[in-house]
């Protein structure tokens, strides 16, 4: 007997939605999983959660003291949005767990882009590669600065509306309109917007497609808006830092930070650095250098479509980053100076580095053919390489604990009026905030 026939409610039922529930399992459980592995990289973003730099000073500051006048007020120079929706929303909660939920959001965001890649819209890849790839991102080398707090947000949030243009769109009108929601929030976040732009546009035009069409124009306002901001506003300090470029800098940026440290890790540049032979680093770095580009050119010949973009991207963000980057305190010191120093400023280097291990998957997933054999046993050699990198940097240090539950008991206590100074991290930050 047809058992269609005798469940006719399922024989009328696509296929996708018969799915719907076991798809819904595996996503979750891949985000407990995936959150497990970001906890085990630093407990205490958990355990004994505090307020990282803007995080407390900038973002519940002014949403506990100004309300939701705070979303118009730039920072940096442009509007940080999503940064202050999570403090806004960090409100509801006693102020001694505020800094609990804005970290939970930042690793909630930093996670999401695994189960898009997991997804259905990248099943034209490997499984492998995608498992590989995934496992790669969450134990990212040299990004300590961009775990588990809202104040670097914007880079994972970037990255997931990069995946959004790449992979396929979906069918479901409720991810249509998600999709359409964090590129909007996406544009009023953070000027990798305007990077955005061009890669949206580009897929736009070869698919000629509505669901792209939309991509496009969702992007559109926040830009024209954050644009605007950056015209107007002061960029405090932006424009009068010196940059110091020069070619050996950039050598020890792209070499020592990029291709060098996203194999071997952070702290292994590190201990180049401190054992004081400059000889050996800097040959290093050009070495890495040389190495890195050569398998960033090889991979684009032949690459797939989306490949290209990702690597164009990445290298549009690295040059704003690059132009106008603010690395140190001291404004009057060659800024890239202070991009080479190992772990600094590691929110520049996300997309690059993931862009190096793209055009790696790219070269080794490519059939043999002709002279790019050599790259890609080449770039096979260097993905196999990559997890020592993980293994080196998979443990980031522990902030400080600066008492921050003690400082919250006080402020409870307080009296409507009292001003207080609460030290946060990294240390020599304060938040000050008026108990209302």
């Amino acid at each position: 007997m047809n058992e269609s026939n005798d469940c006719p409610e399922l024989r009328h039922k696509p296929e996708s939605q018969i799915s719907t529930g076991p798809r819904i399992v595996f996503h979750a459980g891949l985000f407990v999983l995936c959150l497990l592995l970001l906890y085990l990289r630093r407990p205490d973003a958990v355990l004994n959660a505090q307020f990282y730099a803007e995080d407390g000073a900038r973002w519940y500051r002014d949403a506990y003291e100004l309300g939701w006048r705070c979303l118009v007020i730039p920072e940096t120079g442009y509007l940080q949005t999503v940064s202050r929706l999570i403090a806004l929303f960090a409100l509801l909660f006693p102020f001694a767990s505020a800094p609990l939920v804005m970290n939970l959001f930042a690793l909630s965001i930093q996670i999401l882009p695994v189960n898009l890649f997991l997804s259905r819209r990248f099943d034209g890849i490997p499984l492998f590669a995608r498992l590989f790839g995934s496992l790669l991102y969450l134990g990212l080398p040299n990004s300590v600065e961009i775990h588990a707090n809202t104040t670097n947000i914007q880079w994972h949030l970037g990255l997931i509306c990069l995946l959004i243009h790449l992979g396929k769109t979906p069918q479901s009108r409720f991810w249509r309109l998600t999709d359409v929601c964090a590129l909007a929030l996406l544009a009023f976040d953070s000027p990798l917007a305007f990077m955005l732009l061009p890669i949206a546009a580009m897929v736009w035009r070869r698919e000629r497609s509505r669901a792209r069409l939309v991509h496009l124009t969702a992007l559109i306002p926040g830009a024209i808006v954050q644009g605007l901001v950056l015209l107007l506003s002061h960029t405090h300090g932006r424009e009068s830092a010196a940059i110091g470029a020069s070619a050996a800098r950039l050598a020890g940026i792209l070499g020592g930070q990029v291709f060098f440290s996203g194999v071997a890790g952070a702290r292994t540049l590190a201990l180049l650095f401190l054992s004081g032979d400059g000889h050996v680093l800097s040959w290093l770095q050009v070495t890495a250098l040389l190495l890195g580009i050569g398998i960033m050119l090889a991979s684009l010949r032949g690459a797939p479509y989306p490949v290209k973009l990702f690597l164009l991207f990445a290298t549009g963000v690295l040059i704003l980053a690059l132009s106008h980057p603010i690395a140190g305190p001291d404004l009057n010191f060659p800024q890239w100076e202070y991009l080479q120093l190992p772990g600094r400023s590691s929110r520049y280097y996300f997309f690059p580095i993931l862009a190096f291990y793209v055009a790696l998957f790219s070269l080794v997933l490519r059939p043999e053919q002709g002279p790019s054999r050599v790259f890609r046993y080449l770039a096979m050699a260097i993905l196999l390489a990559v997890p020592i990198g993980v293994w080196r940097d998979w443990n980031y240090p522990r902030y400080p604990d600066l008492h921050f539950n003690e400082y919250a008991q006080e402020f409870a206590r307080a009296k409507p009026g009292t001003s207080l100074t609460i030290p946060i991290v990294p240390v020599g930050w304060q938040m000050q905030v008026v108990k209302r």
